[in-house]
């Protein structure tokens, strides 16, 4: 389980690296086309796959790395921060529609995301193993 569980981190990570690629792609388009002195009739293909990842699989892998936290017991606090954190960026992307400067938060929360996966990834691989079934056992004072 916490092989599982560096793996969702690090592809959540990952994730977040290629909306922030498909972001740049969307606005260099739209740039390129206004400098060409076209109006785009809608937002970009990248833009809507910068908004499909982040709503949707994003928060799927989240949900699904709390599961694992739980089955692993190990990475809880991390994996309950980094859904936070990703609740926050998809309520700041929502909040930037309205009010554009809101973006840099959203911007910046995406550093946050992918933080708190990867420390998270490294806290799970050098946590102590969990037995469930151990107990503590008093002996004799000699």
């Amino acid at each position: 389980m916490r092989t599982a569980y560096k793996v969702v981190a690090h592809i959540i990570a990952a994730f977040v690296v290629v909306q922030a690629a498909l972001i740049a792609w969307g606005t260099f388009d739209v740039i390129g086309m206004i400098t060409a002195g076209n109006v785009p009739d809608g937002p970009p293909l990248a833009g809507i796959m910068h908004g499909m990842v982040g709503m949707y699989v994003v928060p799927v892998l989240a949900l699904v790395l709390l599961v694992i936290a739980l089955l692993a017991h190990a990475g809880l606090k991390w994996s309950l921060w980094l859904l936070l954190a990703v609740a926050l960026q998809i309520s700041l992307a929502f909040m930037a529609f309205e009010v554009a400067w809101v973006g840099i938060l959203h911007g910046l929360n995406a550093f946050a995301v992918i933080a708190l996966a990867e420390v998270g990834a490294r806290a799970v691989a050098h946590a102590p193993v969990h037995v469930p079934h151990a107990r503590k056992i008093m002996r004799p004072a000699v």
